[in-house]
């Protein structure tokens, strides 16, 4: 299983930020205008490290916090990605089921 996505920060600074997370793994790997900034080796369990904060810009600064939510099926099954900017909620992206991945 594997999602990835991108989207803009900033306003005067413009960055484009990229998530991936790839394989029964779940590799994460950030990016910001194509640059590799957090890259994980992953986790085969259920507990794993799940919120990421990265610091986006340079003269315009921004916060970027991502959070992987994957909950077991007893718990609901619950598996989506929550984006945060400068700590407020900024949108939540479903989380993708590919085959080959």
């Amino acid at each position: 299983m594997s999602v990835s996505f991108s989207f803009p920060v900033g306003t005067t600074e413009r960055h484009e930020v990229g998530v991936a997370v790839v394989g029964l793994r779940r590799k994460v790997t950030l990016t910001v205008d194509g640059v590799v900034v957090l890259q994980t080796r992953g986790n085969y369990g259920i507990v794993m490290p799940n919120v990421f904060d990265i610091e986006v810009g340079v003269h315009e600064r921004h916060m970027v916090s991502v959070r992987l939510i994957f909950q077991q099926y007893v718990d609901g099954g619950a598996a989506y990605i929550d984006v945060f900017l400068d700590g407020r909620f900024a949108f939540r992206r479903p989380w993708r089921t590919t085959s080959g991945a």
